[in-house]
């Protein structure tokens, strides 16, 4: 199947413009009405089509659609779905329905688990993982601080149903169109409230929207996804839709809180710089020249240079009472920490103080998801969750170059930069220790792995086509 002819089924595209309204009915309503909507959508996706790969992709977005803001007056997570256990289960909504998706897979591959050439490396981390909990229960004596084990937990069931589910083309072509409309809507949404005059009131008197590293996050997914397919003129589906929203999604992205993602993008951007040929790289350069006209525009008509001023000058010139002045103090408080706990670390448990040696410590740990794994599972949990991420950007770069369907060299380039990015935001915050990052990087590397596994299958189709007539293959 061509990618540029690819279109949604009718009835799959009715069923997700119907999950928009509802989402967006439960935006404006509190628990327990929201997680009635998210299991009414998900399960009934499921329910009604037995297609668990679909229902997956409509999870993931309804996941990227929810928001979950910090109160920056009083440092404290407002109480979201994520932190709203239903009764008598211990679970929240999209926990449930991980558990729903996880035996809908078992089912549909009839207790067959798919493996891939990245898990020795999961596997060694999630050892890690275990072992932190188990330092935990050995040095709090209790075993009911399941904060962080939970979060690190949804990153290993995303990976599971990202292996197990989107196995062939056409599931991860539905996969990423739910996944980028909903950025687009989410988008749309932040782009709509903060001309209104809506967002929370920062530090330098100015304001911002979606407050959410995993926000921020979906949003240069999006726009390093569109680089790679522009730069690389790839065909790839409702292209021509993602260019005209874009404009859109870089405005949200470049004011929401999260100033550590303008180096994330940059770090992205470089490495898909890296991947061109002299051509593409000064076609690659034409475009970041137009892109940057554009916005400079768009910020002109709307009056927001101040804004953005003050948020690169609070990068460039950091005060005492800066983000980045707190975080070189908690990274000091780290490394103290980890001299202390070398082996394995102080526990992977609830949200507990750090070792307070130096002044003003964060109680979520540590913003620095490396530091925080060496804080938390010592040296163990620092060197796998480190070559974790080494091996799969190997195998990423590896696999670029060797695969044959056009529209996979895009995905695998995509997120391949996606991953770049993360890995450089990684650098200001604990990832873990935020409700959906986790569950992005299973599902990113997930997909990543399975992408040869979806060529292969391509090319014994040829195989079979060429046997009965050789002048025919597919696109």
């Amino acid at each position: 199947m061509d990618a540029s002819t690819y279109t949604l089924p009718r009835i799959h595209a009715l069923l997700f413009a119907a999950a928009v309204l509802a989402l967006a009915a439960a935006g404006i309503v509190y628990p327990p009405y929201s997680i009635a909507v998210v299991l009414a959508v998900v399960l009934g996706m499921f329910l009604l089509f037995s297609r668990p790969d679909l229902a997956f992709g409509l999870f993931f977005a309804i996941e990227t659609l929810f928001s979950e803001d910090v109160l920056l007056t009083t440092e404290k997570l407002e109480v979201t779905i994520y932190r709203v256990n239903l009764p008598m289960i211990g679970m929240n909504a999209f926990e449930l329905a991980f558990v729903f998706l996880i035996l809908a897979a078992l089912i549909q591959r009839q207790g067959r688990i798919a493996g891939t050439r990245l898990d020795f490396s999961v596997m060694f981390f999630g050892l890690a993982a275990l072992i932190g909990y188990l330092t935990c229960i050995r040095l709090y004596g209790d075993p009911l601080r399941l904060f962080e084990p939970r979060r690190m937990l949804h990153f290993f069931l995303s990976y599971f149903l990202a292996v197990n589910l989107i196995r062939t083309k056409s599931s991860l072509q539905a996969f990423l169109s739910l996944f980028f409309f909903a950025v687009i809507l989410k988008s749309l949404e932040g782009g709509y409230l903060y001309l209104l005059g809506e967002g929370l009131e920062i530090k330098w008197r100015i304001r911002a929207i979606f407050t959410g590293w995993e926000d921020s996050l979906t949003f240069v997914t999006y726009l390093l996804f569109l680089g790679v397919i522009v730069v690389g003129k790839y065909d790839f589906p409702f292209k021509r839709i993602y260019l005209i929203f874009s404009p859109v999604v870089f405005y949200t992205f470049l004011f929401s809180y999260k100033r550590a993602y303008y180096v994330a993008m940059a770090v992205g951007l470089l490495l898909l710089l890296g991947m061109q040929g002299w051509k593409a790289k000064m076609r690659m350069a034409a475009w970041l020249l137009l892109c940057g006209v554009l916005m400079a525009g768009l910020i002109t008509v709307m009056g927001q240079w101040q804004a953005i001023g003050m948020r690169f000058e609070s990068i460039l010139n950091p005060t005492k009472e800066s983000s980045a002045n707190y975080r070189l103090i908690e990274w000091q408080n780290a490394y103290i920490s980890i001299k202390r706990n070398p082996i394995f670390g102080i526990g992977l448990g609830g949200v507990m103080p750090m070792e307070i040696f130096l002044s003003r410590t964060n109680l979520l740990g540590v913003h620095n998801t490396y530091l925080w794994a060496a804080v938390k599972m010592g040296i163990l949990g620092f060197f796998s969750y480190v070559l974790l991420h080494i091996a799969f950007l190997r195998r990423l770069m590896r696999q670029n170059g060797a695969l044959h369907d056009l529209y996979l060299q895009a995905v695998s380039k995509g997120i391949a930069c996606s991953f770049a990015a993360f890995a450089a935001a990684e650098m200001f915050a604990p990832m873990f220790a935020q409700m959906r990052t986790a569950a992005w990087l299973g599902v990113m590397m997930g997909i990543g792995m399975t992408l040869p596994v979806m060529d292969c299958k391509r090319e014994m189709a040829n195989d079979q086509i060429a046997s009965k007539s050789p002048s025919t293959r597919l696109p």
